[in-house]
């Protein structure tokens, strides 16, 4: 999968070329080479709508945690469209709503695990900051730049990114305090020696974590803050590792000034990082989990989870946060399936990711046998399936760059951070050691040109 080819792009083009007439020209990113059509998947391949085949190392943004069409997944579908598709979630619930609940409950974290279901993971931020703010009592909220919690109004104050908040800036005047992200050196890097902390300050807006803990106090001190959010390992930010008992800190303060905790593991949960959830590599619990993206199995579903869900009240027949589709019997029948699937498979995928661990050593040793590392410095960052190589030194966009070059050689990679300049894999928890070796090979061809 490594050589060059002649990739046909014919259908792509006519797909794309009516898709830009009736979408909204700020969504799909299009250019003479990108974006491909998806017609079907299996595992990890993918192939488009003119017969190319691809290897897919995004699991389409971690949704696909157990890869495409598993039939598992394929068979539980079915089993619940043949019973019910769609019922009225916060009316008349489903069995399937019932189960899911229940699992949910068992796996999290919580002695008395209660959950607000979903579709999407910008609506479970929406169900935290809610809860948040009626537990406590108040209003705004603390996070972390880089951080990426959804675009629905109420995340989307959670951001700094202007590149989703422009033209939005009144509405989220005054909501959120965002703290500048700790610098967290990477102990597999290579060529970045001369990088010191004024060009990461300067360049990444990173900051000492003494800095970032005295800004996160200095907010919770005006005891206005009802949580603080933040993922336990950055996704879109570039896959960003926080440093080592930093969540530990960050919880202590919040509880000090009265303020919540919220993990959105959205991204990270339900075995990405190599545990079932992030927070459990640094032993510290949230008031509130927030999850998304692989709980659904492919079907939109997510889920904000806590023992505090109490603060709501009990219902009186008029539910105060909800929607036409929650607790959607086929995504949770579905949902309910691939989470068992992924506890049941993990110590199989755990053991696994120590082999995909000895494919990033060799990729790090022949990036320096070829010399690569003089000329593009590079740190290994995230952990089990979610892994990135963050080219600090590099212009904006270079990932991207990287990325449609491995399109081109069969391999469906993601820029991430705010600079694009952090090549992303995240593939389905199914990935092998083996297939880590191609895409990395093909890293290594598009990096010595």
């Amino acid at each position: 999968m490594t050589q060059k080819r002649s990739r046909r792009t014919t259908q792509s083009k006519r797909w794309l070329a009516r898709l830009q007439k009736v979408e909204s020209p700020d969504v799909t990113y299009v250019s003479d080479t990108f974006p491909i059509v998806m017609k079907k998947a299996r595992g990890m391949k993918i192939t488009d709508v003119d017969g190319n085949a691809y290897l897919d190392f995004t699991a389409c943004f971690g949704v696909m945690a157990l890869g495409h069409g598993h039939p598992l997944l394929m068979r539980a579908m079915r089993a619940q469209a043949a019973k019910l598709v769609h019922g009225m979630g916060d009316v008349h619930p489903s069995a399937s709503k019932v189960l899911l609940l229940e699992w949910l409950a068992r796996v999290t974290p919580f002695d008395e695990a209660k959950s607000v279901l979903s579709l999407s993971g910008g609506e479970a931020m929406e169900s935290a900051l809610k809860t948040a703010m009626i537990v406590t009592g108040r209003h705004e909220f603390v996070s972390f730049s880089g951080g990426y919690h959804g675009l629905h109004f109420g995340p989307l104050a959670l951001t700094d990114r202007s590149t989703f908040t422009r033209g939005f800036e009144p509405w989220l005047k005054g909501k959120t305090h965002v703290v500048p992200f700790p610098l967290a050196q990477s102990v597999r890097s290579v060529g970045c020696e001369a990088l010191d902390e004024a060009f990461y300050r300067d360049t990444h807006a990173l900051v000492h974590w003494d800095t970032s803990l005295e800004k996160l106090e200095d907010a919770l001190r005006t005891r206005k803050i009802a949580a603080v959010v933040m993922e336990p390992l950055q996704g879109r930010g570039g896959e960003r590792t926080w440093p080592a008992g930093f969540l530990g800190q960050v919880q202590k303060l919040a509880h000090q000034f009265g303020a919540l905790l919220i993990f959105d593991e959205i991204y990270t949960g339900l075995g990405r990082t190599g545990s079932l959830f992030a927070h459990d590599h640094e032993g510290v619990v949230p008031d509130l989990l927030v999850l998304g993206k692989a709980l659904g199995g492919g079907l939109p579903l997510s889920a904000c989870v806590g023992d505090c869900m109490d603060a709501w009240g009990r219902s009186t027949g008029e539910a105060r946060h909800t929607s036409t589709f929650l607790g959607h019997p086929l995504a949770c029948g579905v949902g309910l399936a691939a989470v068992q699937e992924i506890v049941r498979r993990l110590p199989e995928f755990q053991r696994e990711l120590s082999r995909v661990d000895q494919s990033f050593s060799a990729f790090l040793d022949e990036y320096c046998a070829r010399g690569l590392h003089t000329k593009i410095p590079f740190q290994l960052r995230g952990r089990g399936f979610m892994r990135g190589l963050w080219f600090p030194a590099a212009e904006p966009g270079f990932a991207a760059k990287i990325s449609e070059e491995l399109l081109a050689l069969g391999f469906i990679t993601l820029p991430s951070g705010a600079r694009g300049d952090v090549l992303s894999f995240t593939p389905p928890l199914i990935a092998r050691a083996i297939q880590f070796d191609l895409v990395l090979k093909a890293v290594l061809q598009v990096l010595a040109k």
